[in-house]
């Protein structure tokens, strides 16, 4: 059985090691052995190049652990790492990225070489940053500043490497935010918006919340999830509406539902 190697990151940061294929790695780790309902939340995981991604990952190690039970059913999960994981993969090494639902529906999205969308017409952003840290954010950078910002070493606050998903932001005509965004506090929320917009490039972030949870994650993605550092920035294109419903129709059904 082929070995796969998986980035967790989201919830938590891990490397796994799976003789599972990405669909039934997802549901595993979505809703766990006993195939329940619905699990705790919704998981992302990448899919990392072994050929590619060098130490300090003993992947020897994980091959000579990774085989399959007594009974002939593949090894589901063997960690190699759970601390400080995506800043030592190197950035070629990033495969598809893989959106579970609560329920296990699995969809993969590949990085995309198109240009990586700035502003569009928009004055402010809202991130919500899944690993290795997890506020949520506004900020009037585009996707790819904000992770080169926010990784410049020169900066008090930085990180190494940044995953973030880039968020709905619709507001309705009255400057509120549309009602259909299930997001919990949107009065803290506006009010963020307001400050960073009104202060242009002064104050170019502002934390929403530093611990954010709200249902419907997936149904609150704008453009997409963003994976950086100064050098180099990957972007994965969320499927637009009209993709979702024609060719992954359960996937949607399900993550709408979250």
């Amino acid at each position: 059985m082929k070995m796969h190697l998986y980035l967790i990151c989201n919830r938590f940061e891990a490397l796994v090691a799976s003789q599972l294929e990405p669909d039934a790695f997802g549901a595993y780790m979505a809703t766990g052995p006993l195939r329940q309902t619905t699990g705790e939340g919704e998981v992302l995981f990448i899919e990392i190049d072994e050929d590619r991604i060098g130490e300090p990952f003993d992947i020897e190690w994980a091959r000579q652990h990774c085989v399959p039970h007594s009974d002939g059913s593949p090894k589901r999960s063997k960690y190699l790492s759970i601390y400080r994981v995506l800043e030592h993969i190197p950035m070629d090494a990033y495969g598809q990225l893989y959106m579970t639902t609560r329920d296990g529906r699995v969809l993969g999205i590949d990085h995309t070489d198109e240009e990586i969308p700035d502003n569009d017409g928009n004055s402010v952003n809202m991130y919500m940053e899944l690993s290795p840290i997890k506020p949520l954010v506004v900020s009037s950078l585009g996707p790819a500043d904000f992770i080169r910002f926010l990784t410049d070493f020169e900066n008090p606050i930085h990180v190494p490497k940044l995953f973030m998903a880039d968020m709905l932001v619709d507001m309705d005509e009255d400057g509120r935010l549309a009602a259909y965004l299930p997001y919990p506090n949107q009065e803290h929320i506006e009010e963020c918006l307001r400050q960073v917009t009104s202060s242009g490039r002064r104050k170019a972030t502002k934390t929403v919340n530093r611990n954010p949870a709200h249902g419907g994650f997936f149904r609150t993605i704008r453009r997409g999830f963003f994976l950086g550092n100064r050098e180099k920035v990957l972007y994965y294109p969320f499927p637009d509406k009209a993709t979702l419903d024609e060719h992954h129709h359960k996937w949607w059904r399900s993550a709408s539902l979250g």
